[in-house]
């Protein structure tokens, strides 16, 4: 077998290499956390505005008819067709 010498060098050099390594996987991941911080702040701010929608939704289902009764009377949708009386 040979005999494969180390030196300190090589040691110092392998080292750096992980600490690089280590250092770009560090800078990844926080990275991807303020991705993720991001886009949980986005869709919270998406889930109030729908509710937002889903309130006023209600609310005009709720106000529509009584609306509509209270305005139907004065609404005028064409001529009136007289009655007949019936003789009885």
């Amino acid at each position: 077998m040979p005999d494969h010498e180390v030196s300190h060098g090589d040691i110092l050099r392998a080292i750096g290499n992980i600490e690089g390594r280590l250092d770009a996987i560090l800078t990844a991941m926080t990275n991807n956390r303020n991705d993720i911080v991001e886009a949980f702040r986005r869709l919270n701010e998406a889930e109030k505005r729908i509710a937002q929608g889903v309130i006023l939704a209600v609310v005009a289902s709720v106000v529509m008819p009584v609306v509509v009764v209270m305005l139907s009377p004065r609404l005028e949708f064409g001529p009136d067709i007289p009655r007949q009386h019936q003789a009885s």
